[in-house]
């Protein structure tokens, strides 16, 4: 290790690991090292996921290259192991045959979230989740697919099942999805001479009692009622207990006939936080952490992100969203370097600006600074909030392009070949079976 240089490890490229490289890389020039590793190079932009699934933003434009937040400091590569005692971590690059240990004097861990998958039959083998660039494009080509087959489809019953689109969760990922697919799939139906707009059902099964849960209620009326306009079908205080190929089964023991079924219901922490030996977890797996965002019972161990439990003044825990990961990199960094100057640590504190939720059409919700905006000002309101987040000139460049373009040009109706193997495409319309019945 650096004799002159304090060595800063940073573990996950999200939002909180990405923007604490940057700061500390800017301002603890000389006197800091700055590590940051991931598996990719790249930062995924999630809160514009579900428009890259249906053609509103090319692909690429919603990945962010990590070496534009810290160039020097990026490394890429599989974690292995963390050893908190002894100061080590321990991963294998990118290209390479043997592990690689690293040593540091501070750790941030900002390992970010996965799809939570709880124990329904059927679901982590036969449902889409949507948590990266592959699977957004996923979405999309499947989609294609079965327009395609339902085109050449003469069993109604089985064109309707073709076209049948569920979606399970109904907070920001699943009522987006809904909105944006409802409208993509009614202009895309245009170029299909068998297929009519009537043909295509998108189906939203919500547990709470309202969309957009940790929105305004207004915000959330609205939301619903937009969707139940263009024909989405929505059940709240509802559930799904079963997943097949070939459709799903409510916890009312009905059967709905559908080809593909999404999965927008939660999320938890990443999996490798369970074997960092003596790293504080909570009863969900988050990781325990103090209002400065060190970890419980460490001094130079810190966590930011969705898998960090920091806590409100109130004492419950900051909810984990990109708004919040953007803001404590930046704390932390500034924590890390008072830390190493022997100054006071502040705590982490940020009241939401507000929050969007894009329905597709030129609609969003929006609730800024206490109020409540719907329709196509949110819209606006959205897109120009996301545009200023972005951290160099030509991605928010090639960002507003692309939504200059999607006003006057359609997307071209083609595949980019880009699927999850596990799941066929399409798979072959079966007669639903007496699997699952009585769960």
């Amino acid at each position: 290790m650096s004799s002159t240089k304090t060595r800063v490890v940073i573990l996950g490229g999200g939002f909180g690991g990405a923007e604490a490289a940057k700061r500390l890389a800017k301002s603890g020039r000389g006197e800091v090292e700055v590590i940051l590793l991931d598996r990719h190079n790249y930062l995924t932009f999630y809160p514009l996921l579900v428009e890259a699934a249906v053609g509103g933003i090319e692909p690429r434009h919603v990945v962010v290259p990590l070496r534009s937040y810290a160039r020097d400091a990026f490394r890429m590569g599989e974690i292995l192991n963390v050893d908190l005692t002894g100061k080590q971590v321990r991963f294998q690059a990118s290209g390479s045959t043997e592990p690689t240990e690293i040593s540091f004097d501070h750790l941030v861990i900002g390992l970010g979230s996965v799809t939570r998958f709880p124990n329904i039959p059927g679901l982590a083998e036969n449902a889409y989740e949507l948590k990266s660039v592959a699977d957004a494009i996923g979405i999309r080509d499947r989609a294609i697919a079965l327009m395609e087959q339902a085109n050449e489809c003469r069993d109604l019953e089985k064109r309707k099942q073709l076209l049948t689109f569920v979606i399970v969760g109904g907070n920001f990922t699943g009522t987006e999805l809904a909105g944006e697919l409802q409208h993509f799939l009614s202009e895309l139906v245009d170029g299909y001479p068998n297929l009519k707009k009537s043909d295509i059902k998108v189906i939203v099964f919500e547990h709470g009692k309202r969309l957009l849960g940790a929105m305004s209620e207004r915000a959330s009326a609205w939301a619903l009622k937009t969707l139940q306009d263009r024909g989405v079908e929505v059940h709240l205080g509802s559930s799904v207990v079963e997943v097949l190929p070939q459709g799903v089964r409510t916890e009312t023991q009905e059967w709905v006939p559908a080809e593909s079924t999404f999965w927008t219901a939660g999320i938890q922490p990443s999996p490798l936080l369970k074997n960092i030996a003596g790293l504080p977890l909570t009863e969900r797996g988050y990781i325990k952490a103090r209002a400065d965002l060190r970890v419980d019972g460490y001094d130079n161990v810190w966590a930011v992100g969705d898998a960090a439990a920091v806590p409100m003044p109130d004492g419950k825990p900051f909810a984990a969203t990109a708004q919040n990961a953007v803001r404590q990199g930046p704390q932390v960094a500034k924590n890390i370097l008072s830390s190493i100057a022997g100054k006071p640590l502040e705590n982490f504190e940020y009241r939401s600006l507000g929050a969007f939720a894009v329905l597709g059409g030129y609609k969003a919700a929006a609730d800024l600074f206490g109020l409540n905006v719907n329709g196509l000002i949110g819209w606006l309101l959205f897109r120009g909030a996301y545009l200023s987040k972005m951290p160099t000139f030509a991605l928010k460049l090639r960002l507003s392009m692309d939504w200059f373009l999607d006003l006057f040009l359609r997307a071209p109706t083609v595949q980019i070949g880009v699927h999850r193997s596990r799941i066929p495409m399409p798979p072959a319309a079966q007669e639903p079976t007496e699997i699952g019945k009585g769960h």
